[in-house]
């Protein structure tokens, strides 16, 4: 008997023992959100790095693509500066005169100047034209069309004025003036544009 108490309360302690690392350890829910906390926190941490690094390295590639070579374009229609081509005044009338300033040409290269109109612009009715036909709809240009008016050559700053007649018919109500020339690259042609107004006389 005396050996059997003993016995009993060694392993009364170590019940006691395993209910107290049992009630120690956290539940497996705990366990999982706990892993789960460190899963994205690795994740914030390689995303933040990730995001420092391009914004380290973006400063360095854009001052290379500055410092870089530049090719031009092409020149398009309407897309030169708005004061690469000066037209003084932009309002005029059939047979009236408009001065033309320009720059970007190769010194003494010869600057031929003229006015072009789409299929469709607007023509500019007199207003006799305007009793004669009234509610009608407005005549428009049954085709493109450009003409010629003026020939100068540039001067030693690569710079240009002209003045040029704006002819009588057909007459567009709203028509585009041009100067063409060859720049300094000879294989390029430079050719600007500036739109005008020509109202009929009443």
């Amino acid at each position: 008997m005396a050996d059997a108490e003993p016995a009993s309360e060694h392993g009364l302690r170590h019940l006691v023992e395993e209910g107290t690392r049992a009630a120690r350890r956290p539940p497996l829910p705990d366990l999982r959100r706990r892993a789960r906390r460190r899963r994205t926190f690795r994740e914030v941490a390689t995303v933040t790095a990730v995001a420092a690094a391009v914004v380290a390295v973006f400063p360095l590639v854009t001052s290379f693509d500055r410092s870089g070579p530049s090719t031009p374009g092409p020149t398009a229609p309407h897309s030169a500066s708005p004061r690469s081509l000066i037209a003084t005044p932009t309002q005029t009338v059939p047979g009236g005169t408009i001065t033309l300033t320009g720059t970007g040409c190769a010194p003494g290269k010869s600057v031929t100047l003229g006015i072009r109109w789409d299929r469709g612009a607007k023509l500019s009715l007199s207003m006799e034209q305007q009793k004669t036909s009234p509610g009608q709809p407005q005549a428009t240009a049954t085709a493109a069309g450009t003409h010629q008016l003026a020939s100068v050559d540039a001067l030693p700053t690569g710079s240009f004025e002209a003045r040029v007649r704006i002819p009588t018919s057909p007459v567009i109500n709203k028509p585009t003036l041009w100067a063409s020339c060859g720049t300094s690259t000879s294989s390029r042609q430079l050719t600007q544009y500036v739109s005008i107004v020509v109202r009929n006389p009443n």
